[in-house]
């Protein structure tokens, strides 16, 4: 069995969360750090029950973080040491914590073949980009892009003709929070997370997300879980696309939901 999920609004939560969702009696320790500055926590109770987890199934952690924004999780380098890890948005996987050279170069073949480049995306994008609603840009990995940006500020008619643009391109575009992401097609968790089940022979997936992006592993999975407070709850409440359980909390809360319900199957032997 694989338990794959998303980290950051999933398992991973930052300061806010902590002002505005956790409950006084519920215990978090800090898991990342930037520059000096606690930026993430997770709960104790997750982290412990993770750990029994990562020992009984094959915990796969999957996220749109580059690699350097991984690792920057001391969670996973000190407590528990995930065999895999799906980084950027599917694009690259870490194996032992190492690059799995064969599928970065597998998707950057693909992109070179099936995708317009990642450099014509940003030189078109330029076209109506403006400092007065793009805050800040980012290259993840060479792989896609990603735009802080001001919501209330966007060019909508520009921008929407730009997506459509971007589809016929084989990119697609998605807005989660304050991120525009700009990610190639053959960029996204489905077929890494296929990858690894088929290379470790593994057939039973439960997957937990947030977020658009996490449709993906939705498609592919036997159980998958989304957190209440999320986007994908959001958008699917009344008309779920996929086998969603959503939980009944939100912020931490919401975390242990998601773990005991992985334990539930763990214990009844993943008869989902």
């Amino acid at each position: 069995m694989i338990f794959a999920s998303d980290l950051d609004r999933t398992l991973i939560y930052s300061e806010k969360f902590i002002v505005g969702f956790a409950e006084k009696s519920i215990k978090i320790r800090p898991v990342e750090y930037k520059e000096g500055k606690i930026i993430s926590y997770m709960s104790e109770k997750v982290i412990s029950k993770l750990k029994s987890i990562s020992e009984n199934v094959l915990f796969i952690p999957v996220t749109t973080r580059t690699i350097e924004q991984y690792e920057r999780i001391d969670v996973f380098k000190n407590l528990i040491k995930p065999q895999y890890a799906i980084v950027t948005n599917g694009g690259n996987i870490l194996k032992d914590g190492r690059l799995d050279v064969n599928w970065n170069k597998k998707i950057k073949n693909k992109i070179k073949h099936e995708c317009l480049s990642i450099d014509e995306v940003i030189n078109k994008f330029k076209e109506i980009a403006s400092d007065r609603w793009i805050l800040k840009s980012r290259k993840a990995d060479d792989l896609f892009l990603y735009y802080i940006i001001d919501r209330e500020k966007m060019a909508m008619n520009e921008l929407n003709d730009f997506v459509k643009w971007l589809r016929n391109k084989n990119w697609r575009s998605v807005l989660h929070g304050r991120k525009l992401y700009f990610i190639p097609n053959c960029v996204n968790k489905r077929e890494s997370l296929s990858y690894i089940s088929e290379k470790e022979g593994r057939e039973i997936i439960i997957a937990a997300g947030d977020s658009i992006l996490d449709l993906d592993m939705a498609e592919i999975a036997d159980y998958f879980i989304s957190p209440r407070h999320g986007e994908l709850y959001n958008t699917y409440r009344e008309k779920v696309k996929h086998e969603f359980i959503f939980t009944e909390n939100i912020g931490f809360v919401a975390s242990h939901e998601i773990v005991e319900k992985v334990m539930q199957n763990l214990l009844a032997g993943a008869k989902i």
